[in-house]
């Protein structure tokens, strides 16, 4: 194993990560929300803005961090939250159909900074002069860029001017931290440490760490769906993360003279 690179490294344990998620069941959110996902996936795939917006994120490769596909699983679950949250609060098909679409805007931009430091206001004032090229009105750019701004984990956020423009805030966040689950270690950290070319060693004397973090996010929900839901992602993803740091451990243990974490 000591010959191998980083790279190869992070391409076992990947593999591993998702042989191990494939031992779990599915969220319950994908079980009791299937129908309202097949509909957020559609409008994701078919609308012509959201398809140019997916083009220009794309094209600025600017070491995206999570990659994209980190950001179309974030619009197919905030849409599928705010179809939720509409049946709640009484919204009409035409509002909510509008909320998925600002939902899903948002969240193909909420992360096209994230390699930089205050990633959630650099992307959010990144998204702003890539809107002012669409035509969205003030107060739904305004809305978009908010909701951005507000992703950021344990960061209080701006509260938004009305309880539609707060769904999408809330949305957003609870969407992007579902990722924070089984996403997290089948593809998130990978896509995160594998460009730096970290060893091995030096990311599992840091995973203890961050299942700290993990496990916090589990408090931190904010839409009534992401609330419900959204500590079973967490709950999830420790579990895997657990079984895997075991194996990792077992795989590459410390070298002569390190001490385990």
């Amino acid at each position: 194993m000591g010959t191998m690179t980083a790279s190869e490294d992070y391409g076992l344990a990947r593999v591993l990560a998702v042989e191990i998620a494939e031992t779990f069941v599915s969220p319950r959110f994908y079980v009791d929300f299937s129908h309202e996902k097949q509909v957020s996936g559609r409008l994701l795939r078919t609308d012509p803005v959201l398809e140019e917006l997916r083009s220009i994120v794309q094209a600025r490769d600017e070491h995206f961090g999570h990659g994209l596909r980190h950001s179309e699983k974030v619009a197919t679950d905030a849409a599928t939250i705010v179809q939720a949250e509409s049946v709640r609060m009484g919204a009409s098909p035409e509002r909510t159909r509008r909320a998925m679409f600002l939902v899903q805007s948002a969240s193909l931009l909420h992360d096209v900074k994230r390699r930089v430091s205050d990633h959630a206001h650099k992307s959010a004032s990144a998204a702003e002069r890539i809107l002012a090229d669409f035509s969205f009105d003030k107060s739904e750019r305004d809305c978009i860029v908010q909701s951005i701004r507000n992703h950021e984990a344990f960061v209080e956020p701006t509260p938004m001017e009305s309880e539609e423009a707060q769904l999408l805030s809330d949305a957003l966040y609870d969407a992007d931290k579902f990722r924070w689950g089984p996403d997290n270690f089948t593809e998130t950290l990978w896509e995160m440490v594998s460009p730096e070319e970290v060893p091995m060693s030096v990311l599992l004397a840091h995973f203890p760490k961050g299942m700290e973090g993990v496990e916090r996010i589990a408090g931190t929900f904010r839409s009534r769906t992401g609330k419900d839901y959204g500590p079973e992602f967490i709950e999830i993803g420790l579990a895997i993360g657990n079984k895997l740091y075991d194996e990792l451990t077992k795989r590459f243990p410390p070298e002569k003279g390190q001490n385990s974490p």
